[in-house]
């Protein structure tokens, strides 16, 4: 028999001692049985049957938690006063000769402090022929979906479909749908095509935030360094060049203006006595792929050390700032989906 894990057994919440490794009175409760006896079905695994397991037999390192990396918390902190027999137990899977923890991860944690050794589990078997990680994401996002465990997010099942995506360079939306549901979960239509439509777009083998002009890209720079957005002059009217040059990176003749600039810059500020480093913020452009994005930034980083080195005048300049170097980049602007930007991701320049 088996049973989905979001159905609750019961309401009722009841602890019972188990210290010691004794787990007799746990296992002849009446709601703890009927659990045992309704395990739950994975694809990609094979149910082997419930067993009180040896722990120290078992591979628990939560780097396994690859599907929600803070764990399902526990509802109430007391496991030191009993089992609460609503909880399903630990979830071990036999991947060939070896046997690994996949869910129960912070249930394990409290117990192992506890100085227990063991601890109910169901045990599974992965069939010949699957992805282990996929298996393993299944089953963890899965798990999540239950009475007990705190509701596993949208921003779950978009991680890890983006981990899913990537590795088998998936750029289809129908397929990330089947994907999405092929876990366990409590969404509506709406809400799983929202996370497929997000997995799609934040998929960085797919897509590329587009810095469609010069200013915009340096009105968001100057807000990364907390810069004032200004374009000074000079008594002739020539733009004065400050912190920092934004440079698109998209043809080489932008680069090289982009170090012209740095050098006017350079020597004007040793002509007022105030030398200081060209700080550097690029952007890419017309680029529709990671590796697209990711060889225009090199591009652009290896083009300025190349005229850098062509300048024996600059050179002679360069020796004033005591060891310190004359430009340096402070990144780029954020512009993979998924990775850099969107929704989760921390807002900072990349390098």
């Amino acid at each position: 028999m088996t049973a989905t894990l979001s159905t609750p057994i019961s309401s009722m919440r009841t602890l019972i001692p188990f210290t010691g490794g004794n787990w007799s009175d746990v296992l002849d409760n009446e709601v703890f049985q009927a659990i045992i006896k309704s395990p739950p079905s994975f694809w990609g695994l094979e149910y082997r049957g419930f067993q009180v397991s040896d722990m120290t037999e078992v591979d628990t390192d939560d780097s396994g938690n690859t599907a929600r990396s803070g764990g399902t918390k526990l509802k109430k902190n007391d496991v030191e006063k009993g089992w609460d027999v609503s909880e399903r137990p630990l979830i071990l899977v036999w991947v060939g000769q070896e046997i690994y923890l996949w869910d129960g991860f912070n249930r394990w944690w409290k117990l192992n402090d506890m100085g227990e050794i063991y601890a109910p589990t169901w045990v599974y078997q992965l069939k010949e022929g699957f992805d282990i990680e996929d298996v393993k994401e299944h089953v963890q996002l899965s798990a999540n979906n239950s009475a007990r465990a705190d509701e596993h997010t949208k921003r779950d099942f978009i991680n890890t479909g983006l981990k899913w995506a990537e590795r088998h360079n998936i750029e289809d939306l129908d397929k990330i749908i089947e994907w999405v549901n092929r876990s366990e979960h409590s969404w509506n239509k709406r809400q799983i095509d929202q996370i497929a439509s997000s997995i799609y777009l934040e998929s960085e083998t797919a897509h590329v935030r587009h810095i469609i002009t010069g200013s915009a890209a340096r009105k968001e720079a100057c807000e990364f360094v907390g810069a004032e957005l200004t374009y000074k002059k000079d008594d002739e009217g020539d733009v004065i060049v400050e912190n920092p040059i934004v440079i698109c990176t998209k043809v080489d003749d932008y680069i090289k203006d982009a170090f012209v600039q740095h050098m006017r810059k350079f020597v004007k500020d040793d002509k007022e006595g105030q030398l200081e480093t060209t700080e550097l913020i690029g952007y890419t452009k017309g680029c529709d792929t990671a590796e697209g994005v990711r060889e225009q930034r090199q591009n652009a980083k290896d083009m300025f050390d190349e005229l850098d080195a062509l300048v024996v005048g600059y050179a002679t300049l360069k020796m004033k700032l005591n060891g310190k170097v004359p430009y340096k980049w402070l990144g780029f602007l954020p512009q993979l989906y998924g990775t850099e930007c969107g929704d989760g991701c921390e807002n900072k320049l990349v390098d």
